[in-house]
Formats: structure tokens, sequence, C-alpha cells
């Protein structure tokens, strides 16, 4: 199997378990499941990211998007636990200094807020390299908006402006090429092998002789024994007599 056939599997792979994947982040006020659907969510996002990197050759988008998603995780778990101590506290009858209580949990809360901005950063620096190397601008887009929600939920706008941003990574997952762009091949690599062309473009003038008849004396070019132009450099040949 040829690495372009794998590069498209993998794709394919990723286009699929990226898009269910964020379709499941969005899912994290499900009762009693909301949670653990976000964190299965995160889980294939980071599998998608891992077929992607594999499949454009590079490791940095795989590190990148690990981090984030890693700390994605951590956050939505600790959200949790913050949530259901509060439910605990106040349900539980032990509501009698609730200041300091509060106060704790609002470092909680600010903790938590940190760690998704940093991961937040590290999904766009992944991302971005996924909307280059795929030619997929969405991607870019949905990082951006997603570093803008994290860094806003302290006045809460920023909770549906990362909602949407969520919508936009499933939107972009699904559709996303499933084969690598075609790359234009190097100039250097249609060139011909010269052999001892020591000759200077800029020295040699623009029109030269062949001296075995077979060689541009200009570019060192291989031509055709009856050739009156190089078809290389474009210098004009003629043949000793």
């Amino acid at each position: 199997m040829t690495d372009t056939t794998l590069g498209t599997n993998a794709l394919g792979q990723a286009k699929i378990i990226g898009g269910i994947g964020a379709i499941l982040t969005l899912l994290g006020l499900a009762p009693f499941i909301g949670t653990a659907l976000v964190v299965i969510g995160w889980v294939l996002v980071l599998a998608a990211i891992g077929l992607i990197s594999g499949a454009v050759g590079d490791r940095q988008i795989f590190y990148n998007g690990t981090t984030g998603a890693v700390l994605q995780i951590v956050g939505s778990v600790g959200l949790y636990f913050v949530g259901l101590t509060v439910f605990s506290y106040f349900s539980g009858g032990n509501a009698s200094s609730p200041l300091g209580f509060l106060g704790s949990v609002f470092d909680w809360l600010l903790l938590l807020w940190i760690v998704a901005i940093v991961s937040s950063i590290f999904l766009f620096m992944s991302l971005r390299k996924v909307s280059s190397r795929l030619g997929a601008g969405l991607f870019f887009i949905a990082a951006i908006i997603y570093v803008v929600g994290e860094g806003t939920t302290i006045i809460l706008i920023g909770f549906i402006i990362a909602l949407v941003a969520r919508i936009l990574f499933a939107a972009a997952f699904f559709s996303m090429p499933e084969t690598l762009p075609t790359a234009a091949p190097a100039i250097a690599s249609t060139l011909p092998t010269v052999p001892n062309a020591s000759a200077s473009w800029s020295t040699q003038p623009r029109t030269s002789t062949l001296v075995e008849r077979s060689y541009c004396s200009n570019c060192g070019a291989k031509l055709e024994p009856t050739a009156t132009f190089c078809p290389y450099c474009g210098t004009k040949t003629k043949t000793l007599k």
C-alpha cells in the first residue's frame, strides 16, 4: 500500500472520528453523562488529530493537539467536581459560612479558566497547521474563535462563543478533504543532471557554442544534436564545424 493510499485512509478516518468527537464535546450539559460524553469527545478529537498528523508527516500537530485535548479533559473533569462539590455543600445544609467556601470555589474556577485558555492556545497551534497542510481554512477560523471564547468565559458570553467554535470544529472535520493536497513539483527536481556545469549564468553570453554537439555550453543541459535553442535556459546554440 502506497503512502498516498495510507494518507487517504487516515484522513478519511479522521474526518469521521473528529466530527463525531467534536459533536460529543457539545453535550456537556446532558444530565448525568454530560462530562463523560465531553471526555470521550475530546479523546476522539485527539485521535483524529493524530491521524492527520501522521498523514501529513508533522508530529508537532499531534504534540500540540495532545496538550490541548488533555487540558480540555482536565478542565471538564475539574469543572464537574467543582459543580458537584457546590451542590453537595448547599444541599447538605452546611451553608453556615458560605463566603469562605465560595471563595475557594472561585479560586478553583479561576484555575480552570486559566487551564482552558492554555488548552485553547495549544489547540490553535495544532489546528492552524492542520488548516495549512490540508487547505481547510475552517479549522483556522474555528480555532481562533475558540481562543476568544475560552478567554471570555469569565464574563459568561465566552461560553456561547466557545459553543459556536465547537460547532465549527465539527463542520471543519466533516468537510475536510480525504486526500492530501498535491504539492507543485520543485523546479530543481525537473531539471536534468548537469555534469561539470561550472559556467556562471550571469557571466555567460546569451549565444554559445555546442562543443560536443550534446550539451549547452551555458547551462550544461543535455541537448538533441539538431537543437538550435536550449529548452532549459533558452540560449541560442550553434554547432562548431
